[in-house]
This record gives structure tokens, sequence and C-alpha cells, in this order.
């Protein structure tokens, strides 16, 4: 069976399903979280907040009104989020009763016969749900896709009409006026064929058929229109494609190449060549010295189709030329009337854009790019995909022209020569704003997490290698944004240390930590927990103390129950602050570690200032074991830490061989892949109230 990820949220009074659902989950290969909440108003939250991709709603843990108050508020706020019901018989008339209620399904979790059917279902509502999930997002980007193309075809001054089955569905505003029409909606209904000079309607017909089978048509066939006051001649192209599941060939025809003369006729025969997208490279040179709007800002990008070898061995070189020529219309539909798009080679595409300001424009390059390589192409009776890397500049004032183009075409290819399918900003200046940009921007995103409780935790457990049948875990923070995406550490702490939220950050973190100790009160639950803090919360040692002790309202704790933990380079560089804080810490009867030891100068000598419990080596020892200097001074530290009577924890451990070999150096404990990826903490549902 195909693993599945996602979370599920289980509504139930009591923790034990969640548990071993996931378990069951977890053990048949499939990366799934589990949250766990009692309450109807949580559910809500969560609902709104951050959804989970499926529920499963604890048919005999509380009465049947909760039950269907469950069902309701999905219903209401999530309504294409599948609902299953947990209880107990499974047989046929409960699992009617399930589906009258509005549950998709009914699934028990009492035997291993009961767990298989219960993946089995999970596995088919996540697979319908991301399926319709995906079927809505194609269905908005189609119709807003139309609806710009709709825009664009309306004020653009090239001709364009959409054919199907051989009838005009639709003519703009240029075209009618090409033919000596008021109206476009005139045209709609007519045939093609009596819009065309009556000696190329064979033609004619001969090109739309072998369109719609595959025969791509080049820009700059020339076509006789019968329009009002005689046969105009011009430059058309047919471009294939499909409006509401039909296909339509749409006629496009260049503002710039029409005559009308009494050689009308003689002139078509001769060869037409093939128009540009709007220019050419020349063309492209020119407008980057021309003058720039008031309150604009412009830019110049270059659109370069990945692996154009790769594209001609796939489709042919015949089916390639025409898959970027779809490209570029498509590119062509997704811009402003006032852009520009230029031709600059077979695979490149160049763009003069003007918006208000610079993000703008770095926003539309990102749409491209991620809109071209979802949309499927239609070459007649096959379908293709590709691929761009762009490049983007913002010319200054006395930058040649010259110099941008070399810039822009070295950076594109580059780009597209390493991997592909990515946006490159071009020039330092640029790429500065665009980080303090996004800085700023995920700052914000976590500063409403908090506001909103949307953090989580996540453990990743510390094995022991000396047998020890306690548990250690890790704790990580996540957060989750408005879309219900998770975010790692990794992704939003740098922000947030940057725009000082760490303290607030840290505070959230230790007030669920130990709400979690609290709930996890039995026996077979007692594990001790690891909980980093920042640089800034070291600083600020003397208010956290107070804060902690006022949180705590005059309890204890124990050390084989929370750790805290902080980087050795932040307490060398904070000593009287480290020392004051682990001494108030282990007064309080906390356990203290410290973290990304053995890279900082006298990291041995550390352990003379620090009064620590442990000492979790930094990543740079596993991911450099082969080298013998490193296990020598692995080994130096492991048996000062010894003689400190100090544990050890060596973390990043993804290697079987590894592991023995700390075991024989005497290490106490490892973390890593290795021994298990981070999880999603089974919280309770009643949110922090922790001041900051």
């Amino acid at each position: 069976m195909t693993p599945v990820g996602g979370t599920l949220l289980l509504v139930s009074p009591t923790e034990e399903p969640a548990r071993n659902i996931e378990t069951s989950l977890r053990n048949a290969g499939h990366p799934l979280r589990v949250r766990w909440i009692s309450r109807l108003d949580a559910l809500e939250d969560q609902l709104r907040n951050s959804p989970p991709d499926l529920v499963i709603a604890d048919r005999d843990g509380g009465p049947e009104a909760q039950r269907d108050q469950v069902i309701e508020a999905c219903k209401r706020l999530q309504p294409e989020l599948p609902v299953l019901l947990l209880g107990h018989p499974l047989s046929v008339d409960t699992t009617l009763a399930a589906l009258a209620a509005g549950a998709e399904d009914l699934v028990g979790g009492d035997s291993p016969a009961q767990l298989r059917h219960l993946e089995r279902v999970v596995v088919r509502e996540l697979a319908r749900h991301t399926a319709s999930r995906q079927l809505r997002q194609t269905r908005r980007r189609l119709a807003d896709f139309e609806a710009r193309h709709e825009k664009l075809t309306d004020s653009t001054g090239d001709a364009v009409a959409s054919i199907q089955e051989g009838i005009v569905v639709r003519a703009n505003q240029a075209l009618a006026r090409l033919l000596g029409h008021d109206d476009p909606g005139s045209l709609a209904g007519q045939p093609l064929i009596d819009l065309v000079a009556a000696e190329q309607q064979a033609e004619v017909k001969d090109h739309l058929r072998g369109v719609l089978k595959g025969r791509p048509l080049a820009a700059g066939w020339p076509l006789k229109l019968a329009g009002r006051d005689g046969v105009v001649t011009v430059a058309a192209q047919m471009i294939p494609g499909s409006q509401d599941g039909e296909q339509v060939v749409e006629l496009l025809i260049r503002a710039a190449e029409p005559r009308r003369d009494a050689d009308a006729d003689a002139a078509a025969d001769a060869p037409l060549a093939p128009a540009p997208a709007g220019g050419s490279r020349a063309d492209f040179r020119a407008a980057l010295g021309g003058p720039v709007a008031a309150g604009m800002t412009r830019a110049a990008l270059l659109v370069h189709v990945d692996d154009l070898a790769g594209l001609e061995e796939r489709i042919g070189f015949v089916d390639a030329e025409a898959l970027i020529g779809l490209a570029s219309a498509a590119i062509a539909v997704r811009l402003s009337p006032h852009d520009r798009l230029f031709g600059f080679s077979l695979d490149e595409r160049a763009l003069l854009i003007e918006r208000p300001e610079l993000a703008a424009i770095e926003r539309l390059a990102e749409t491209l790019r991620r809109e071209l390589r979802e949309e499927i192409f239609s070459l007649g009776d096959r379908e293709a995909q590709l691929s761009v890397s762009i490049a983007l500049l913002q010319p200054g004032a006395g930058d040649a022209a010259d110099t941008v183009i070399r810039q822009l075409a070295t950076e594109a290819r580059s780009a597209s020569a390493k991997d592909g399918n990515r946006v490159v900003i071009v020039g330092s200046t640029i790429r500065t704003a665009q980080a303090e940009r996004e800085e700023a921007r995920i700052a914000a995103l976590t500063r409403r997490a908090l506001a909103e409780d949307r953090l989580r935790l996540a453990w990743q457990s510390i094995a022991s290698l000396e047998g020890e049948t306690r548990n250690h875990y890790d704790l990580l923070v996540r957060m989750s944004d408005e879309s219900g995406r998770e975010w790692t550490a990794s992704e939003f702490l740098p922000a947030a240390r940057k725009f000082n939220l760490m303290r607030s950050i840290d505070r959230w973190v230790v007030g669920s930590a130990l709400e979690l100790i609290q709930r996890r009160s039995r026996p077979q639950d007692a594990a001790t927990l690891f909980v980093k803090i920042s640089e800034d919360t070291v600083r600020d040692a003397e208010a956290f103390v107070i804060w902690l002790r006022e949180l705590l309202g005059g309890r204890s704790l124990k050390r084989d129950e929370i750790v805290f933990e902080a980087q050795e380079l932040v307490l060398q560089n904070h000593i009287r602050k480290a020392r004051m804080l682990t001494r108030e810490l282990i007064e309080i009867g906390a356990g203290f570690a410290i973290e990304h030891f053995g890279i900082g100068p006298s990291s041995a000598q550390m352990l003379d200032y620090i009064p620590a419990h442990f000492l979790k080596f930094h990543a740079s020892f596993t991911q450099s074991f082969g080298d013998r200097a490193t296990i020598a001074r692995l080994s130096e530290l492991v048996e000062a830490a010894k003689q400190h009577r100090i544990k050890t924890i060596v973390s990043h451990v993804e290697d079987a061989n590894v592991m023995a070999r700390l075991w024989q150096m005497g290490v106490n404990y490892i973390s890593g892949y290795h021994v298990q990826e981070p999880e999603v903490v089974l919280l309770g549902d009643e949110p922090m109230a922790v001041k900051h």
C-alpha cells in the first residue's frame, strides 16, 4: 500500500485511542501525525486556524449529541473534510448509522484486524480528500486563467478569435475592427470559413483539421480574410487549446501586419517571416533604454525553458518548438496590457515589466515559474509539460543594455543548468531587499501564530545506548500558518530571532512542555523532555527565572522530567548570565544540558563553570565521523564528561555503524533519523495561558 502523509485529528475524551492509532499507522509505514482534543470549542479553533486532513470522532467516548456536533462543525467549517467515526461493534447496522449521521465510514481500533481496516479507510479518504483539494485548486486556477485570458484578449491590439468545430465562439474588438465590424459580438456564431476569402477556404479547412490532430501551424501563416471593405491579408497563427472540456483553436493575428491594397492577392503568395513574441532581441535591447512610467518600477526578466535538448528527445523537434510557442502564449495571457514580451531565442523569452513596486514583479516571476510548471499543454493527441528558470534584474540608470542582457542570460542559463525551475534575482541590492522582505513576512506570520496559539510541539526520541527504559525526548517547535501549512523551526526561527520574538517563543515552549508533563501523569508515560532556550532568554536570565517561578506557583520541577538546554557558544558569550541561570534552574529542580557542544575554543573548560547534567555534541562530529581527528576530539570530550559525571548525547546519527562506534566510546545517548524522525506531540486541547 502506498504510504500517505498528513494530519489526523481525533476528538475523544481520552488520549489513548490517538496513541494507538498513530502507532499503528506509523508501523504500517504512513508518516501521519495524530492530534488529540476533547472539547468542541477546541475543534472549531483547529478547523479555522490549522485544519487537519481527516477527523476521527470517538463515537463511544461521549454522548451521541457530541458526535453529531463534531460532524456538524466539520461540515460547516470544512465541508470537504472527511470525518470518520470510531466505535464498536463494527456491523452493517452500525456502519449504516454512521453514514446516516454524515460520517464517511465507521472504523474500530480494538484489534489488529480493526486497525488494518482503519488503515485502509484512512488511506482511501486521504487520497480522496487530496484529489478533491487538487481539483478545487485546478478549477480556481482555470477560472483565473480564463478570466485573465479574456481580459487580455479584449484589451490587446492583436486580433483574436476562438474557433470551436469551425464556428467562431468568441472574437475581440481588434478582429471586429480589422474586418470592418463595430461589434465583436456580431462575429460570434459565424463559420470561420465565411470570414475567409473564397480562394483560401479549402486551405483553412485543412489547417483547422491539422491543428486539431496535433500538426502545429507556425506563426506568420499568410491568411486572406473577407472584410467588409475588401480582402485583408494578415500573418496568422492557429493555436490548439480547450474550453469547457471541448477542443478549440485560437486564431491569432498580429496587429502590425494587415495590408489593404490592390495587390493583396499577389502579396499573400510571398513568404512571411514568423513574427516574434512582441519583438526581437534587438527590440528588447532598444526597449531597455526607454522611459519608465511615472510612479512605476521596471524590471527585465529572461524566461529560459529548462532542458530543451531533453524536450526534443522526448517529443521531437517540431513538437518541442510548438510546446515553447504554447508556453510563450501562456506567458502572454498572464501579463498586463502594458507589459512587453520579446522573442530572445528558441527557448527563451524576454519581458519588460512595470509595476508600482519591485515586490509585485518578483511575485509575477514566481507565479510564472509555478504556473508554467503546473500547466499541461495539449499537442494534438498528446500532452506535455515543461519548466522554466527565470532571471530578474532591475536595471540601474547607468546600466548598459548589453550588460543587462548578458547578466540575465548568464543567470537564467546557469540556474537552468543546475536544477532548473527557479527564479533568480540578479544583483545583491535586490537580493538583500527581497530577503529582508521575506524575513519580515515570516516574522509577521510567527507573531500572528503566537497570538492565535498556532505553534505546535514535536518531539524527537533520544535513545539510550545503555538499555535505560525511561524515554527521553528533544522538544522541537513547529508553526502552522493561516493556510494550515506546517513550518519547521529552521524555516521560521531565523526570522523570529531577527525580529526579537524568541523570548515569547521560548516561554510558549516551556509552558507547553510543563503542561505536557502534567497531562502525562501515568507511569507508562513518564519521560524526560529536553527544552531549548535561546540566546535572548539567556541574555534575559533574571526575567525568565522570575517568570518561570510564577508559572510554577511555588512547586518544584524534577531533573528527570525537564532539562533546559542552551548552545555552548551562547553560554560562553554570556558566561555570568549563564552561570546564574543554570544555578537557578537547578535550584528549581530542573536539569541542564549544553547543546552544540565541542566546537568552542575551550569546551572542556566550560564544564568547570556550568553545572550541566548532559552534553549534546555538535552535529559536525557525526557529519565528519570518518575523520580521525574528529574521533579523537570526540573521545577526549566524552572522557572529560565522564570525569564531571555528565551524560553525553550525540545527535544526527543516521548510520548503524556510527551508533556501534559511539557505544564503544562510552556515549550514553544518541538521536537522529536512525533512531526516529520527529513526531508531533499529542497535546491536550486546552490553550496555554502563558504570559510573555
